[in-house]
C-alpha cells in the first residue's frame, strides 16, 4: 500500500464518510430529528456505501488500501448506525445483523491473509439494500404502523445470513 493512495477520490470519499457519520452520532441523538429526516439520512448513508465503489471502477482508481478500506468502513458505519438507532429497531434485528457482519469479517480476513479475491454479488448488495429499508421501515413505524414489519424484518435476517453463508462457502469451497 502507498500513502498517497490515501488521497484518491475513492479513499476520501471513504474516510469522508466514516467521519461525518461519526460526528454525526456522536452530536446528535436520533430523537433530535423527525422521521422524514432520519429516513433520508439512514438512506443518504445506504447510498453512500456504493459511492466510493462506483467512482474507483468507473475512473480506475482502485488501489490496495481501498480494498481494505471501504469494506473495513462499510461495516463500521453500518454497525454505527444500528447501535445508533438501537432504540427503533428490535434487539434480534439488532443482534441479527451483528452476527452475519462478525461473519463476513471473518470471511474479509481469510480474504486478506489468503490474498483471494472475492466478487461482491448481486444477491448481496440486494441484502445490504434490504437491511437499509427494513430500518427506514422501523423509523416510520414510530410514526405510522408499518403492517407485517416483524414478518419482513425476519425475511431480511434470513435473506441476509443466506447470502453471508453463501459467500463464505464460496470462499472456503470454491475457491480453496
Amino acid at each position: 500500500m502507498k500513502f498517497k493512495d490515501l488521497f484518491l477520490l475513492p479513499n476520501l470519499i471513504t474516510l469522508s464518510r466514516l467521519i461525518v457519520v461519526i460526528l454525526l452520532f456522536t452530536s446528535f441523538n436520533p430523537s433530535d430529528f423527525n422521521y422524514i429526516s432520519l429516513i433520508v439520512i439512514i438512506a443518504l448513508i445506504g447510498l453512500s456505501d456504493s459511492l466510493d465503489g462506483i467512482v474507483a471502477r468507473r475512473y480506475n482508481l482502485v488501489s490496495k488500501l481501498g480494498i481494505i478500506l471501504d469494506p473495513f468502513t462499510d461495516r463500521v458505519v453500518f454497525l454505527l448506525l444500528l447501535l445508533w438507532i438501537n432504540n427503533l429497531i428490535p434487539n434480534y434485528f439488532l443482534y441479527g445483523v451483528i452476527i452475519r457482519e462478525v461473519l463476513i469479517l471473518i470471511g474479509s480476513i481469510y480474504v486478506l491473509i489468503t490474498e483471494k479475491t472475492v466478487k461482491v454479488s448481486n444477491k448481496g448488495k440486494a441484502s445490504t439494500v434490504f437491511v437499509f429499508i427494513t430500518i427506514c421501515l422501523y423509523v416510520l413505524n414510530t410514526a405510522i404502523v408499518v403492517p407485517l414489519l416483524n414478518f419482513v424484518t425476519i425475511f431480511v435476517i434470513l435473506f441476509y445470513f443466506y447470502v453471508a453463508i453463501e459467500y463464505l462457502y464460496n470462499l472456503i469451497y470454491k475457491h480453496g
